[in-house]
């Protein structure tokens, strides 16, 4: 056997031991630097820090890696295919991209500004499937083995309103056709709904942000510039009777003449 063909396999575990190593120091790291914040100086808020959901996520990555490559080097192959299924856990270092949660926020800030729409579309949507499929079931139950129960007619209305159509449930009676593409052109519009709503809300949000990034830019600027002309303004000699300011710049009074 050739060294490149049992260099192969060692070349996964190396990366994953290094890998392991970087973010077990970044962790302990960052645990560490807690302390510059007063709310989580000493042991006891460094403990406080470690108990966040973004640290505990990294914490359980950190150990399901580490025991699934102490696992490997063993040879304890039980183990190993034991702690296998703890691999889906390494899956969460992709929350860590966003540690600050602005993604949720953004999120949660969209469905709470528009929640009243959002129900009301649900509450129209769940309505028109709970009667289409109740109004199918009625028309099929006799002729169509598919729509044996309630239950049956409800996962073909729930497939076929929110446009999966999965086509293993669909009926064959007119009656139960009409029915159904009635019932189809009305129950998608209000599933649909919600896509736009939290379209246009994404839309309004994320504008809002850029105009507040550019009222941040021109905020500094001009309150500079209100502080330059007030100090020009405060002490010029015919503006004497300003005291508020006046011994402030006493001193610097020729230069500004």
């Amino acid at each position: 056997l050739s060294s490149p063909f049992l260099s192969l396999p060692l070349v996964p575990s190396c990366q994953e031991f290094v890998m392991i190593v970087v973010f077990g120091f970044e962790y302990f790291i960052r645990i560490w630097a807690a302390g510059c914040c007063c709310r989580y100086r000493g042991w006891q808020g460094r403990l406080r820090f470690a108990r966040k959901p973004f640290c505990v996520i990294d914490f359980i990555v950190f150990v399901a890696s580490l025991a699934v490559i102490a696992a490997g080097t063993q040879g304890n192959i039980f183990a190993t295919s034991a702690l296998r299924s703890m691999r889906f856990l390494q899956i969460l270092r992709m929350v860590r991209m966003d540690r600050r949660g602005g993604t949720w926020k953004l999120l949660g800030s969209v469905v709470y500004a528009h929640s009243k729409e959002l129900i009301t579309a649900w509450y129209i949507g769940f309505l028109v499937l709970i009667f289409a499929s109740f109004l199918v079931y009625l028309a099929e139950k006799d002729n169509n083995s598919d729509f044996n129960t309630y239950a049956d007619s409800l996962w073909w209305g729930t497939i076929t309103l929110t446009t999966i159509g999965y086509g293993d449930k669909t009926p064959r009676t007119w009656q139960g056709r009409l029915l159904a593409a009635g019932f189809a052109l009305l129950g998608v519009s209000f599933f649909a709904l919600p896509a736009g709503i939290l379209g246009s809300g994404f839309a309004l949000k994320v504008q809002e942000q850029h105009r507040q990034k550019h009222f941040e830019k021109r905020r500094m600027p001009a309150a500079n510039l209100i502080q330059a002309a007030w100090r020009l303004y405060s002490t010029d000699a015919k503006h004497s009777y300003l005291t508020a300011t006046w011994y402030f710049y006493d001193s610097m009074l020729p230069s500004f003449r």
